[in-house]
């Protein structure tokens, strides 16, 4: 039968090409606004300084500065002799102080656990802290005759630890107490190494010749025992500062040393150790204007902190540590200005501030002091803000 010219023919719709889901055209284009976000608030919020800095008075009156240190509570400063004897000022932010007398004539501070050890000549007491302030005790430390109270550095004789203390002579000597009643020796000077005695004249070519000084290794405390720098050049006699091109000796307990056989680059000298939440920090050179900084987790193999080894014409000298973080302080090279840089981590550095001058620091768990005796009783406070600073 023919077809019925009235018939409707279908024709089926075309397929419809597959188009891209709207959820994750909205997702991605969301994902963009949170990223340019971002990047945004990066770039221009404004950078919140490590730590903020004021400038402050010191203590007044009978004041002839000796020693600084942070202590668990705050600062202690020892004065000194003065017309009123030796006075121990402190303070809990180093804005408002106190002080008191001190029996004997102490010439030096060093702190222990929580309380301090204030020592002269060859004696020396504990100093421990209470709701009145600091209390002298009767008991007293008798350091062995080769001990000075004072160095060129301006670091203690003495450091204590999680074993007892520890006292070095200029000669390389090592001593050792449980609780300062008695010390023993535990390294005689030639079980260090080859280095001669400090008045035999040497002849070093890593040494600036203008800043050395009698003094006693760098010497610190770890929460694995102590650690010490002592020179591995032959030439190089004991008790002078810096050490040149230094080899790290490790003691778990102040008695028994290893040499960790850690070598610093040769011509490297330097000035001052410290360790803090795991990392050793050595502060020195290469060089009369080329300073250096190298760091280390354990203090066997060393590299070099780029922002330091960067600069010239600046001599770096010391390096503190405390719970807020840490400080490096130096001059440029004609002496004049002080230059520092503070950290929170080790490894990010900020400069400080071009107005600020100090070269005695120390650091409490939310202040950092800094004084100078040229320009005192000015000094300069700086409270640790959580800011990042330049990193």
């Amino acid at each position: 039968m023919a077809a019925s010219p009235d018939a409707i023919v279908e024709i089926p719709t075309p397929e419809a090409r597959p188009g891209p889901d709207r959820r994750w055209v909205l997702a991605a284009a969301l994902l963009a606004m949170i990223v340019t976000g971002v990047v945004f608030v990066t770039v221009t919020e404004p950078r919140v300084p490590p730590v903020n800095w004021a400038r402050q008075t010191g203590p007044t009156g009978s004041v002839n500065l000796d020693s600084l240190v942070a202590t668990a509570d705050g600062f202690a400063m020892l004065s000194g002799m003065t017309v009123d004897g030796v006075q121990l000022w402190s303070s809990p932010d180093g804005m408002t102080w106190g002080s008191q007398p001190l029996e004997s004539a102490p010439s030096q501070l060093a702190p222990v656990d929580e309380g301090l050890i204030a020592y002269g000549v060859r004696i020396g007491r504990f100093i421990t802290g209470d709701d009145a302030g600091w209390v002298q005790a009767d008991r007293e430390i008798a350091f062995p005759a080769e001990v000075r109270s004072r160095q060129g550095s301006g670091r203690p004789s003495v450091i204590g630890g999680l074993d007892g203390f520890i006292t070095m002579s200029l000669f390389g000597d090592v001593w050792w107490s449980a609780d300062g009643s008695e010390f023993d020796q535990v390294v005689a000077e030639p079980d260090w190494g080859p280095g001669q005695t400090v008045n035999v004249p040497f002849d070093s070519e890593c040494r600036p010749p203008t800043t050395t000084s009698p003094d006693v290794p760098p010497l610190v405390a770890t929460d694995r025992g102590f650690a010490a720098m002592i020179s591995s050049n032959p030439a190089e006699p004991f008790g002078i500062w810096p050490v040149c091109e230094p080899e790290v000796w490790f003691s778990e307990n102040g008695r028994a040393w290893t040499d960790s056989k850690a070598f610093f680059e040769d011509g490297a000298y330097v000035y001052t150790l410290g360790w803090r939440e795991g990392r050793f920090t050595a502060v020195g050179g290469l060089g009369i204007g080329a300073p250096a900084v190298w760091t280390s987790t354990s203090g066997r193999e060393w590299e070099q902190i780029d922002i330091f080894s960067s600069l010239s014409g600046i001599d770096l000298y010391t390096v503190e540590t405390g719970p807020a973080g840490w400080v490096i302080l130096g001059r440029d090279s004609q002496g004049s200005e002080t230059v520092g840089w503070t950290s929170q981590d080790g490894l990010c550095w900020t400069p400080l501030p071009a107005q600020i001058d100090g070269a005695d620091t120390a650091i409490t768990a939310e202040s950092i002091l800094l004084f100078d005796r040229v320009i005192y009783p000015e000094i300069w406070v700086g409270t640790t803000t959580g800011g990042r600073g330049s990193c």
